[in-house]
């Protein structure tokens, strides 16, 4: 396992004159990247089949869609590419890979998120199913068993903040399901035509917040599914993802025209800015996923080259 040296990739943001509203990050590793973390199982056997034309994926990752953190720091990547979702534990230098849970293959794992008891949520828009895994990262249960058509192609996946309530996004029927522990519907929010394909949920201060992936709106919704206004912000017209950093109480915004992740704190002001457009370990061409770890560190997942950034914040306020 290789690590690629910590590389300063920060261009702040000063909101309101105040230097100490700055918030600066650097880039530590990248998971799915030739320079970065990836199974050692790979090195010798998958290049070469890639090399063949055989379809494999040299370093891991294929088509990344989410991540999340359990509580032992493990980082969970789905992966659509894959029918699978990776689990690296970096700390003691393991991996693996699931790609089957209860007996069901996974067909298109999606949305996924983690508790504070370290319970994880898995989603597959393939087979409409959402997992879930217990404290130690084994399978427990379905909270929404496959084919019983309560979902139809579920996609991002959030949770409340006291762990009850697990959000999902269903694009096809372009609405918002909340879940209790049992898996049962306690609310299904309609969205408006104008937030179509919902991609990402986020959840703050018991608000739920709804990116739509067709015209890259942000609505927020109260816990009981009413209208809370859109979220908008000037120099970002069209954000490709969007997370709470719960732990910090800043929104994570991902400008796609830069390929760069901006900053928000409690009052809307802008307090910093990462991140960097390119082919590079520590670059990206489009930041199309978002995760604030409870770790206070960030993730930033590219999609298209197949690979998750992760950053840590090199200056407090």
């Amino acid at each position: 396992m290789r690590i690629a040296g910590a590389v300063l990739l920060v261009a702040a943001a000063v909101a309101c004159g105040q230097d100490d509203l700055r918030v600066e990050f650097r880039h530590l590793y990248t998971f799915g990247s030739r320079q970065g973390i990836h199974p050692n199982n790979l090195l010798s056997r998958r290049p070469l089949i890639a090399a063949l034309g055989r379809g494999e994926h040299p370093w891991g990752l294929g088509y990344p869609v989410a991540v999340t953190t359990d509580f032992r720091n493990r980082l969970w990547i789905t992966d659509s590419a894959t029918c699978s979702v990776h689990v690296f534990d970096k700390k003691a230098g393991a991996y693996r890979e699931i790609r089957r849970v209860g007996g069901v293959p996974l067909e298109q794992p999606s949305g996924i998120a983690a508790d504070a008891q370290g319970r994880v949520y898995l989603a597959d828009s393939g087979n409409g199913g959402v997992f879930v895994f217990d404290e130690k990262g084994e399978y427990d249960r379905m909270l929404v068993k496959p084919g019983k058509e309560i979902l139809e192609k579920p996609t991002a996946v959030a949770l409340s903040e006291n762990g009850r309530t697990v959000y999902v996004a269903d694009p096809p029927r372009n609405v918002v399901v909340a879940f209790n522990q049992e898996g049962e519907v306690n609310l299904t929010i309609q969205l408006p035509p104008e937030l179509s394909e919902p991609s990402a949920i986020s959840v703050a201060d018991n608000q739920i917040y709804v990116l739509g992936n067709r015209q890259h709106k942000v609505l927020v919704f109260s816990s009981a599914g009413l209208p809370r206004g859109e979220r908008r912000w000037d120099d970002i017209p069209f954000p490709s993802a969007i997370a709470y950093d719960g732990r910090n109480r800043r929104l994570l915004v991902a400008d796609p025209r830069w390929a760069v992740v901006q900053v928000f704190d409690e009052a809307g002001r802008n307090v910093g800015v990462f991140g960097q457009l390119g082919e590079g370990v520590d670059q990206v061409e489009r930041v199309d996923s978002l995760y604030a770890g409870r770790n206070g560190l960030i993730y930033l997942v590219d999609s298209h080259d197949g690979k998750v950034l992760v950053f840590g914040e090199s200056r407090s306020r």
